[in-house]
């Protein structure tokens, strides 16, 4: 028989966003903190020297004052960048953190989902799951860690690196179609699968539930998406909204 799951849904802020600060930067975890998130969910890529950044676009054009791909990019030229005025002038000045500086802030209480992205970089063989599993051991913090990619053979290489990292396996609605989240997890050694809220399906909470994975929605950003994933027995959501989110499961 399978232990009893956590009856309380977890409320993951997306990239930390709130809706008042630009995504991915340290004024929303901060914002995302104060909310009363349980997690915090943001995006990492490598810069062109082997240090890991939270971004979540391949290139800076959308949300610095830069140009270009982050993988060709060095460090201090990323930390030069501003990464606010485009949100609001009221956070002109805003730098692209470093993992390392998130993990440093990290509040006792709250957990992290660090997604890895990929996509766009060809320097694959580069040890990027070493970097991240030793990182992860020298800032002391596993706990209420998850890391998650659609990357799955990046996800096998860090659990080879590191068993005891928690990793979770987003799911590719091309790519994985057809296949149970079991199937995916067993892999790669992943403990968690994740899911847009339009790709959720009861069997796949299921599938997971009854091989001691857990479920993670991502883009619930009403009530509405919250009853559903709900109904579904989903263990967590990821929103745009989490003061709107958590308020709604407090009532609930």
């Amino acid at each position: 028989m399978l232990p009893p799951r956590q009856n309380r849904l977890r409320v993951i802020a997306h990239r930390g966003s709130s809706g008042t600060a630009p995504e991915n930067t340290m004024a929303a975890f901060r914002m995302a903190a104060e909310a009363g998130s349980d997690m915090i969910e943001l995006d990492v890529r490598l810069t062109l020297d082997g240090e890991l950044v939270v971004h979540h676009d391949r290139r800076i054009g959308r949300t610095t004052d830069g140009r270009g791909k982050i993988c060709n990019k060095t460090l201090q030229q990323i930390r030069r960048l501003d990464a606010g005025s485009w949100f609001s002038s009221l956070f002109a000045g805003e730098r692209v953190p470093t993992l390392r500086e998130v993990l440093d802030w990290l509040p006792e209480r709250l957990g992290l989902n660090i997604e890895v992205k990929t996509d766009g970089d060809r320097r694959r063989g580069l040890g990027l799951e070493k970097l991240c599993a030793v990182l992860l051991k020298e800032t002391g913090i596993r706990r209420k860690i998850l890391v998650t990619s659609f990357d799955h053979l990046f996800l096998g290489r860090l659990h080879h690196v590191d068993p005891l990292l928690s990793t979770g396996v987003l799911y590719g609605s091309i790519r994985d179609a057809g296949k149970l989240p079991s199937a995916l997890a067993r892999r790669v050694g992943a403990s968690a699968f994740i899911c847009s809220r339009s790709q959720l399906r009861k069997r796949f909470v299921d599938d997971a539930h009854e091989h001691r994975l857990d479920v993670y929605c991502y883009g619930v950003n009403s009530t509405a998406h919250l009853a559903m994933a709900q109904r579904l027995g989903v263990d967590a959501v990821i929103t745009d909204y989490p003061d709107r989110i958590i308020h709604a499961v407090q009532e609930g």
